[in-house]
């Protein structure tokens, strides 16, 4: 999550902290809604293309039986599934890693499952549609700098929700997001291959999976919308970046979410813990089972002396708290995999790239890490089958 780097953007720290010496300043009105409504309610109208990700059984098994049926009426004769965690700019790696592999020719034709979270929720769709949308990454992590993802400045942030918007990241969202590439990924949904990407209900304080190909697939007017607003979301820090805003109706009554970085709640989006610990059929007819977990940032504790202030020791426990929930999740997923006999892969930056950016966003930094990414994808990948660590 960007927010884990807070220890390398003294611009963005200096301006939270500013921010919460005068929150009285102001705030925008909202609509009152209720957590009923947040369960009940359609996002722009359109129904079944969400669910609470830490829901319980209950609340999961309708879409679980769902998912299972698409993928029984698919075939699939391997089976994968990829997660893409978050990261910030360090996202410059997934993309290198996912472009060095392809060009490898060992990377899967097509992943049965993508899912994504920050800054992986803008790297999946682009994995879910295949090689041929590389080049988008590419341009996206190594032609891209501040400017491009964000705009403003701490004074005017305490007038907004955010110290910087997201204008520009939107703008950049909707260059690629269009209707044409709706229509190609409501296609493979309808094959039944699945894109899945995770935002943070701030006001329920509760992850959403959002099923990306069924908004794609919906046939609303406002579907194109309401997935470039899932997938800015998805990316947006609370207090940092604008939250986004997204409209939804209940009973004829219409009201606003307030939606922010998916990494809030979770760093990655595998297998739901109360949907593995219940086990069913997770295997289905597949000759071939892949579980692949990449890491936008380095899996090992990485050492690196605190100075003794108070944004530096809260920036460097945020990180030490988003490392420790990442190390859980691996484990979760490569427990799940070892017992529905899925061949698991985790990739993560090594701990050989040593780089420090100057800046958030910096172009040089994200063209260096890339290229490391690039350079592992060409070794098949560097995949680890058991998460370093574990055994010894």
């Amino acid at each position: 999550m960007f927010l884990a780097r807070l220890r390398s953007l003294p611009r963005l720290v200096g301006a939270l902290a500013l921010l919460v010496a005068v929150t009285a300043c102001s705030s925008l009105p909202r609509t009152p809604y209720t957590e009923a409504d947040a369960t009940m309610g359609l996002p722009m109208g359109i129904p079944h293309v969400r669910i609470w990700a830490d829901g319980s059984m209950a609340e999961l098994a309708p879409a679980l039986r769902q998912f299972r049926a698409a993928r029984d009426r698919a075939g699939f004769r391997d089976y994968s599934i990829m997660a893409i965690s978050g990261g910030g700019e360090d996202g410059a790696y997934g993309a290198g890693l996912l472009n060095g592999w392809s060009e490898q020719g060992s990377r899967p034709r097509e992943f049965s499952v993508v899912t994504g979270v920050s800054t992986g929720a803008l790297i999946a769709p682009f994995a879910f549609l295949g090689s041929a949308y590389d080049h988008m990454l590419t341009e996206v992590y190594t032609q891209t700098d501040f400017n491009d993802i964000l705009s403003g400045n701490p004074i005017a942030g305490l007038f907004r929700e955010g110290v910087y918007s997201t204008d520009p990241l939107r703008r950049m969202v909707a260059k690629y997001v269009d209707a044409a590439f709706l229509a190609r990924v409501a296609e493979e949904h309808r094959k039944g291959r699945r894109l899945l990407v995770l935002t943070t209900n701030l006001d329920a304080q509760r992850p959403v999976m959002w099923d990306m190909g069924a908004i794609a697939d919906s046939g609303n007017p406002r579907s194109v919308d309401l997935f470039r607003r899932v997938l800015v979301g998805s990316a947006s820090i609370p207090g940092a970046f604008e939250p986004m805003m997204i409209d939804v109706v209940r009973d004829g009554r219409t009201f606003q979410e307030m939606h922010v970085d998916g990494g809030t709640t979770m760093q990655v989006l595998a297998v739901p813990t109360k949907v593995a610990a219940a086990g069913g059929d997770f295997v289905g007819t597949a000759q071939s089972r892949s579980f692949y977990v990449l890491l936008n940032k380095k899996f090992s504790p990485d050492f690196d002396l605190t100075k003794r202030s108070t944004f530096a020791i809260a920036a460097r426990g945020f990180d030490t708290l988003m490392k420790s929930d990442t190390y859980g999740t691996v484990l979760d997923s490569y427990r799940f995999a070892q017992k529905f006999k899925y061949k698991f892969q985790l990739g993560f930056i090594p701990d050989s790239f040593t780089m420090k950016e100057q800046g958030v966003f910096e172009r040089s930094y994200m063209n260096a890490l890339y290229q490391v990414g690039y350079e592992a994808g060409r070794r098949g990948g560097d995949w680890h089958d058991v998460p370093p660590g574990l055994y010894n």
